[in-house]
């Protein structure tokens, strides 16, 4: 039986990095530069994955010349990837599924960005993603995968949009994928087959707005990181599942101010619940 490595001193020491008087607030990259000190290297690869979307976002940003913000969280710097696509490059050192990508694009008889060519490198990331060594990240990206393709699906029936160019068909993951290709939107079919299940077609069904949506799909994902990490105290599981909520937090900080301090102000409770921290440290004082 594998022994899951354990990072006590980390993980205990979580809060000192919301409580230090020198700042507001980690941010993922600077937690990220962190972890890369403090993890085997293994676990770090781990952490990794969950910063390949941002990578994905600047890969398609460069090649197709989109002129947006370059996303800073991703694991490659804006001159790393550059290079990394620019001609003069003998040596591709992206993941696999991002040379898979190129490969695709090459084939293609116009650079246009469009649907079809950012699900290629979704669908490529999430085949890669569930390959993981570890088994909580695995059922965090099927989680994941799964709610990109519910929503989608029920955005397609609304808008009258052809499903099937849409959804997401990742290798290996049919189940859920079938019964939405076949319309057969109702909660029951994905009972064994999906989480929160009936919450999440109630937020589908619902009349919510747009950003009410999002907040209600996070609270879902939120209440999923608890409860797979419920068990796990020391271990990368609780590193992973903390590394996603700061992610949400971030997103949320740009999205809506107020929402994202709520998640903040949930993430440091959690915080003082689950470790003791030195009084100086206290938000009460």
């Amino acid at each position: 039986m594998l022994i899951k490595r354990e990072y006590h001193c980390l993980i205990a020491g979580l809060p000192d990095l919301f409580f230090n008087e020198n700042k507001t607030t980690v941010h993922s990259s600077t937690f990220r530069e962190e972890l890369q000190h403090q993890l085997n290297p293994s676990d770090y690869k781990l952490v990794e994955y969950l910063f390949l979307p941002f990578d994905n976002q600047n890969l398609l940003n460069i090649y197709f010349e989109l002129d947006k913000p370059f996303f800073h969280q991703g694991t490659f710097t804006k001159q790393e990837m550059e290079f990394q696509l620019s001609p003069e490059n003998e040596e591709m050192k992206l993941p696999v599924y991002m040379t898979t990508f190129l490969s695709w694009m090459k084939g293609k008889e116009s650079k246009d960005v469009d649907v079809g060519a950012e699900n290629i490198l979704t669908t490529l990331f999430y085949e890669y993603a569930l390959d993981c060594s570890n088994s909580f990240l695995q059922q965090w990206f099927r989680f994941e995968l799964n709610l990109k393709n519910l929503f989608t699906a029920f955005n397609c029936k609304q808008y009258n949009h052809d499903v099937e160019i849409h959804l997401l068909q990742v290798e290996g993951e049919d189940l859920v994928y079938s019964l939405l290709i076949d319309k057969k939107l109702k909660a029951d079919y994905f009972e064994d087959l999906l989480p929160y299940h009936e919450e999440l077609f109630k937020i589908a069904e619902s009349n919510l707005e747009l950003i009410e949506r999002e907040k209600a799909i996070d609270k879902i994902k939120w209440e999923y990181l608890d409860e797979n990490t419920f068990f796990h105290f020391f271990t990368i599981e609780k590193i992973l599942a903390f590394t996603i909520k700061l992610l949400l937090i971030e997103r949320w900080m740009k999205l809506d101010t107020q929402t994202g301090k709520q998640l903040l102000n949930k993430l440091i409770d959690e915080l003082k619940t689950s470790y003791e921290f030195p009084a100086e440290f206290s938000l009460t004082k």
